[in-house]
């Protein structure tokens, strides 16, 4: 019979009785694709980004990130005051010391590669994030010897509590407590020094607003601490005696806290020897100022030399809280507070 007799069902063959090339590339790219998808590959999911490389922690991070939030929550505290009618010059200066800490630590986190965000997180959490938070114990050791103002009996505020008075200021200052002197111990020799200069300022902020800041447990570094206090002795006697009028009073002022912090580190009354070595000749108020200013100044540059190289937790406490005396009775003789007193930031 002529003509196409195929019917609708018929399968489609080419001239010699195979089925046409298209239907063998077609079957061809679905057997491969029921494979692909049998072994789990799904064509309509863009492959996972790889994964973000670790960061790795800088040199003392959890510390320096902890002094961070810490001085964070001291400036607060320190604005908040000063909002009151119990700010003044004083608590001033001491935020704009606070604000300088603070800027020179950031950087150096950030220096490091410590992102600004992660910086910005210790701050939120505040320093009871540090892994050695605990709760503040009052230091033991030898009562003030060098603070001519009254004692503070109030306690440290709690952490979010808010800090509305100098004496509440004062006692978030003195609020280090052993673990923190421990962590700093551990710590590398640049970030050791840099942080055992600011809180020995931060104590030294303390015995200016009042509080009666105790010296440490006498520790290794006692009887350098001993040798550099007998000579302020001598010196302020000649600075008393060669002073006249308002300059010899506050002479005997500091001479009589000098005397006071002599008898403190050393354990025993008064013996100071005389006859030491003056920098210069002194025969006028003039250069008794001068000498006044540069004694102190000295002893307060002395504070990282005393600790050494390798201080353990007790030398680092008991040498700042000494220079946290000095730094309060240098401020009389026109030697500033400074952001870190015996150390380069």
């Amino acid at each position: 019979m002529d003509g196409d007799t195929r019917g609708p069902g018929s399968r489609v063959m080419d001239g010699m009785g195979r089925p046409p090339r298209r239907l063998f590339a077609l079957g061809a790219g679905a057997a491969a694709l029921a494979v692909l998808v049998d072994r789990g590959l799904r064509l309509d999911v863009p492959p996972p980004p790889p994964p973000v490389p670790t960061r790795r922690p800088a040199p003392n991070e959890a510390l320096l990130l902890h002094a961070v939030a810490d001085l964070s929550r001291v400036v607060a505290a320190e604005t908040s005051v000063l909002a009151g009618e119990a700010g003044g010059a004083l608590v001033r200066q001491l935020r704009t010391v606070s604000r300088e800490q603070l800027r020179v630590l950031r950087g150096r986190l950030t220096n490091a590669g410590v992102p600004t965000a992660v910086i910005a997180a210790a701050v939120a959490r505040g320093p009871s994030a540090s892994p050695s938070a605990a709760p503040t114990a009052a230091p033991t050791g030898t009562p003030t010897p060098g603070s001519t103002a009254s004692p503070t009996t109030s306690g440290t505020p709690e952490a979010g509590a808010p800090v509305r008075t100098r004496a509440e200021l004062a006692a978030l200052l003195d609020s280090l407590d052993r673990d923190d002197w421990a962590e700093l111990a551990a710590a590398t020799a640049g970030t050791r020094d840099l942080l055992a200069a600011v809180w020995s300022e931060r104590l030294a902020g303390a015995v200016l607003l009042g509080r009666e800041v105790v010296l440490a447990s006498p520790s290794t570094a006692r009887p350098a601490v001993v040798a550099r206090t007998q000579p302020l002795v001598y010196a302020f006697e000649v600075v008393a005696a060669q002073s006249v009028g308002d300059q010899r009073q506050q002479a005997e002022d500091t001479l009589e806290a000098l005397v006071r912090l002599e008898i403190a580190v050393s354990g025993t009354s008064s013996t100071t020897p005389a006859g030491w070595a003056l920098p210069h000749p002194v025969t006028s108020p003039d250069a008794a100022r001068r000498l006044a200013t540069e004694t102190l100044s000295s002893a307060l540059d002395a504070s990282t030399e005393l600790m050494g190289t390798r201080p353990d937790a007790a030398t680092l406490e008991d040498v700042a809280r000494w220079s946290a005396h000095l730094q309060a009775l240098a401020v009389d003789w026109r030697v500033p507070l400074t952001a870190f007193p015996g150390a380069s930031a």
